[in-house]
């Protein structure tokens, strides 16, 4: 409401903070929708049975080509592939027991050279080479809280940085018996120095408001930047800057698409596997955050909840929808974490919970989403975009 007065001076100030009010809120526009630039699509064949969209995935261009460093779960193996012929260049067969046993592995954490990092139960970090061969394994003793999983995966790698390896512990060890407070209590960022043999969590948490409406879940994903780590939570629009030489957080930005708008709240244990799957289907998530160095931007996806709570849902049906989900965005964010616009792409068209990549070319997205017609189990398929952003 605008008030009218008497004095001629309180009524030109009163305009004038009224006019402040009214372009701050004209400023709360929602996000850029980014038009997608389509640079090409892929077909592959593989020479050996693996999965349309293996869990582990990491794109290798040099000089002699393009090729794909990947789990597969069906050899029990990581598998260097040609992407012209889908031909296996080089495998690194896993042992289960021995000196090189990697049956207690919890994930792999990055490719590095001529060494492959992993993680291992209980909590442990390590690498092997390409023969397999473990040539280090360390345990990583728990901080203030004691942890029961250190785990890896394409978006949750180790990052080395110096003679220091950092790592990522991103779960509560106790959901449904944590208070609030104790969220202060779970650091989600780890380092060991390969030099003092020295383990050392640090003070990097949850958002102090992050229970505030109720018992988010916990997870979240990390890309690299030079020296700095962004981490991107599933359940929470901030992104954290943790600078590894400095070894603390100097940076939190709200990063929020516009199609994020109610998190799911796990206030009590679920009555059923259906009841977790309809709810967690029904609500928004963020995923995946990745960087581009070509580009010098990031990309951090989300998935809009979609289920429809009137309709009969085989829970077969919503695990498939779970890891497919029908409704994929992405976020285009500059260096310094300002949204440069999204992109929503149709249903069914890409999966992006893995098999999703970064290379000279563009964003690597798989069509091989499990619930779309064109689904196609006997090959590897990606569309390679760009996004115009007005440049």
């Amino acid at each position: 409401m605008l008030i009218i007065t008497n004095n001629l001076s309180e009524n030109r100030n009163v305009f004038i903070i009224f006019l402040l009010l009214f372009c701050s809120c004209q400023r709360e526009v929602e996000n850029k929708l980014l038009e997608i630039v389509k640079v090409k699509e892929i077909k592959i064949k593989p020479e050996v049975l693996t999965f349309p969209n293996p869990a582990y995935v990491h794109l290798i261009e040099s000089d002699s080509g393009q090729y794909l460093f990947y789990l597969n779960p069906t050899s029990k193996s990581l598998q260097f592939m040609n992407m012209e012929d889908g031909k296996v260049v080089n495998e690194i067969v896993f042992e289960d027991d021995g000196p090189n046993n990697m049956s207690r592995r919890s994930g792999i954490a990055g490719l590095e050279k001529d060494k492959v990092w992993a993680t291992f139960r209980p909590h442990a970090i390590g690498y092997f080479n390409y023969k397999g061969e473990i040539l280090f394994k360390k345990k990583i003793p728990s901080g203030e809280v004691d942890i029961t999983y250190v785990g890896s995966d394409f978006d949750k790698e180790l990052h080395q940085y110096g003679d220091k390896v950092f790592g990522m512990q991103p779960l509560f060890m106790n959901h449904h018996g944590m208070n609030k407070e104790d969220i202060q209590k779970h650091s989600l960022v780890y380092s060991y120095d390969m030099v003092s043999d020295q383990t050392k969590w640090y003070e990097v948490y949850y958002a102090k408001d992050y229970w505030d409406k109720g018992k988010k879940a916990s997870q979240f994903s990390w890309t690299r930047r030079n020296d700095k780590l962004y981490i991107a939570p599933w359940f929470d629009h901030e992104i954290q800057v943790f600078d590894m030489q400095k070894e603390q957080v100097v940076n939190k930005v709200d990063a929020k698409s516009d199609h994020i708008n109610s998190f799911y709240y796990v206030n009590e244990i679920p009555g059923s596997s259906e009841e977790a799957h309809i709810n967690r289907l029904s609500h928004d998530l963020y995923g995946v955050i990745l960087y581009d160095k070509y580009r010098d931007c990031f990309y951090r996806f989300f998935y809009p909840g979609f289920i429809d709570n009137d309709k009969d849902y085989a829970i077969e049906s919503m695990r498939r929808l779970n890891r497919d989900r029908p409704l994929t965005g992405v976020m285009v964010l500059d260096k310094e974490l300002n949204v440069i616009g999204e992109h929503v792409f149709d249903k069914f068209q890409v999966h992006t919970s893995s098999n999703v990549f970064v290379g000279e070319e563009g964003l690597y997205l798989s069509l091989n989403n499990k619930n779309s017609p064109d689904y196609d189990e006997d090959h590897l398929r990606y569309m390679v975009v760009r996004f115009d952003v007005g440049e």
